[in-house]
């Protein structure tokens, strides 16, 4: 349900600049996209929900944080079908997505894979654990104490990132654990404080999470639904959508300093991460966190103090929050960029690649993204969206 304007925001998160948004595409990527910092890739909290999730019982990784009701201690997976709710092409495009992605690069392991997979939903939860139970043991094994109240779901996105190398996801997993007792124990002490206040009922208030945003009173003002937002796709994946062209980058940053807008972002990214592992619980498969860059209307290269903000935000989050990025859908690009990225994509690590979609069709009819929030606008870019990930 829409809400009025700065609780709309909520719900769409932190802006991107020219190119400067490509969610799956990590900081590695340097060059024509570097400077696209996918700092929305670890997207923002601000999420459409869906009431379902709550029914289950939110299902969080109890790191003591008050703000989490818990979830069964003892988790047995019970998963009901979704493949009916998966157009039969777009299912085998996610299997194929699943091989490469997911499951990461190495070419001998696919095949392997894929028989774990279930034919209901190439991105069920049970599946994933059953093929990393060794690994997940392994990583429960040498960081019992970090992981001490954390669910194997949790656990899992670990062995998902580092593609079943128990001592990168080891190594992983303390780096995060310390972050979050340490440096970022404030963002997600506050960060789940506000998803606690935005579930009671069962639905979802954007309020207290923008209440609880550092320094949004000023960043609101910038970052609006016409700006960026956050859909929920049919099969329960988030996409964050983001119009560059939009975003007034030079007065934000006039308004904020670097510092501040990575203090935002990262909030927003363990909002959407909560967001993301209790529709995981719920669904009982893996929700990812996509990203759709419209570049429509761009004409200048982003302030420099709003791409290192976004390139700092995504170096972190890419540590942070392992296993949780999908796709990005790069919109509109004029073609003589499209011709130099494609020029410039075989030069990309395998995973990079494998994440980048091009199209044009979702966002060149929005006059203002935020039409998209509203019927029937919603339900047809929805469609957009997914006709381009499945292409």
């Amino acid at each position: 349900v829409p809400p009025p304007p700065m609780r709309t925001f909520v719900k769409h998160v932190p802006p991107r600049c020219l190119f400067s948004f490509v969610v799956g595409v990590s900081a590695r990527c340097c060059g024509l996209l570097g400077f696209c910092s996918q700092l929305a890739a670890r997207r923002s909290p601000f999420v459409e929900w869906q009431p379902e999730c709550v029914q289950h019982g939110p299902a969080r990784r109890s790191t003591g944080e008050a703000a989490c009701r818990s979830f069964q201690a003892q988790r047995r997976w019970s998963v009901a079908p979704a493949a009916a709710a998966v157009p039969g092409d777009f299912a085998a495009q996610l299997v194929a997505g699943a091989r490469r992605h997911m499951l990461g690069s190495r070419r001998a392991a696919p095949h392997v894979a894929c028989r774990s997979l279930t034919a209901q939903d190439p991105m069920s939860l049970d599946a994933f654990l059953e093929r990393y139970r060794g690994t997940i043991r392994a990583i429960r094994s040498a960081c019992a104490e970090e992981l001490k109240g954390f669910d194997d779901a949790y656990v899992l996105r670990f062995a998902i990132e580092h593609n079943g190398d128990t001592l990168a996801a080891v190594k992983n997993v303390k780096e995060v654990v310390a972050w979050r007792r340490g440096e970022g124990k404030a963002i997600v002490r506050a960060a789940a404080q506000a998803f606690a206040k935005a579930t009671v009922g069962g639905g979802w208030d954007n309020a207290p999470v923008l209440a609880a945003a550092p320094h949004s009173a000023v960043i609101s003002k910038y970052l609006t639904p016409s700006q960026m937002v956050v859909v929920s796709l049919s099969n329960g994946d988030l996409c964050t959508c983001i119009r560059a062209s939009a975003i007034d980058d030079r007065a934000l940053m006039d308004a904020v300093s670097v510092e501040q807008l990575v203090e935002f972002f990262l909030y927003a990214g363990e909002v959407n991460s909560l967001v993301a592992e209790q529709r995981t619980l719920a669904r009982g498969r893996l929700v990812r966190l996509l990203q759709a860059n419209d570049f429509s209307g761009a004409s200048r290269f982003p302030d420099s103090r709003f791409t290192k903000a976004a390139t700092d935000t995504s170096k972190m989050a890419v540590t942070l929050y392992p296993g949780l990025s999908g796709p990005t859908i790069l919109l509109n690009l004029p073609s003589i960029v499209r011709w130099i990225v494609e020029l410039l994509k075989p030069l990309f690590p395998g995973a990079v690649q494998q994440k980048l979609r091009f199209a044009r069709k979702p966002m060149a009819r929005l006059d203002d993204l935020s039409d998209v929030l509203r019927e029937p606008t919603r339900s047809a870019f929805i469609g957009d969206l997914e006709a381009a990930l499945d292409d």
